[in-house]
């Protein structure tokens, strides 16, 4: 996740997961006590969502209480644990989410990026393998991308490149592949494609200290200096102390 790679960039769970991930607990419970343990697990991803993170442990141990082998519960509260930096904990829910549930996906997805975010990128890989291969995964998408994450970060650019690749034909909208494809393809000298990445990036995303440094260096190789100008000018203005920008001024300078 020619790359920036911080672990929270990786965390679909923390970003994205809190508000759409589903996995189906083994057993039945009644319809009332079924939405009791939704609306507990709602009130947790409330308090999370807040800025509350120790708040939400107790909705979800009551949310225990009512269907103590609910994978969806386990999976949440293992996001809970890891942004709490309980790791042990975190780890702990993650494995016995999966142990209920072995085809949740969205838990094995967040927990590759727990494993992830503890530098344990073999593993992390393999969880993201294993969600990759579940075609009725709503995003499937996105664990592709995070193969390609890792990847970049083993320094197997090819199949990082293969990965992205292949998430984007699942969902164009990646943000994130389009940019690691727009990186790679400038390193490699092939601007026409990065360029191409590049400007669906930029209609995804605002930009960052990485894709403005990127989108300086493929205006000025293209010749088009007043776009490279103005991405010059906002990276000075919003990154004022980013790595970027001490690179630009040492390769480049001043000169726009």
């Amino acid at each position: 996740m020619g790359v920036k790679l911080k672990p929270a960039a990786l965390l679909l769970a923390l970003s994205m997961g809190l508000t759409g991930c589903v996995s189906t607990s083994v057993g039945k419970v009644p319809v009332n006590q079924d939405k009791a343990v939704s609306d507990y697990m709602n009130l947790a991803k409330g308090y999370v969502q807040g800025g509350y993170a120790e708040k939400a442990v107790k909705p979800l141990e009551r949310a225990l209480q009512i269907e103590p082998r609910s994978a969806d519960v386990y999976g949440l509260l293992g996001m809970v644990y890891q942004i709490q930096s309980e790791a042990a904990l975190a780890e702990k829910s993650f494995k016995t989410a999966l142990s209920y549930n072995s085809d949740a996906s969205d838990v094995r997805n967040n927990y590759g990026a727990f494993l992830f975010s503890q530098g344990r990128l073999s593993e992390a890989y393999r969880q993201f393998e294993l969600a990759s291969q579940d075609l009725s995964y709503p995003s499937r998408s996105r664990t592709f991308e995070n193969m390609g994450i890792v990847a970049l970060r083993q320094g197997k650019q090819s199949l990082a490149t293969q990965h992205f690749e292949k998430a984007l034909r699942l969902n164009s909208s990646l943000a994130r592949a389009n940019l690691e494809l727009a990186d790679i393809y400038f390193n490699q000298g092939n601007n026409r494609k990065s360029w191409q990445f590049y400007q669906s990036f930029i209609g995804l995303s605002q930009q960052d200290a990485k894709s403005l440094w990127l989108g300086i260096q493929l205006a000025r190789s293209s010749g088009e200096k007043d776009k490279a100008a103005s991405y010059a000018l906002q990276l000075e203005r919003l990154y004022p102390g980013s790595k970027e920008l001490k690179e630009y001024r040492s390769r480049v300078g001043y000169e726009y």
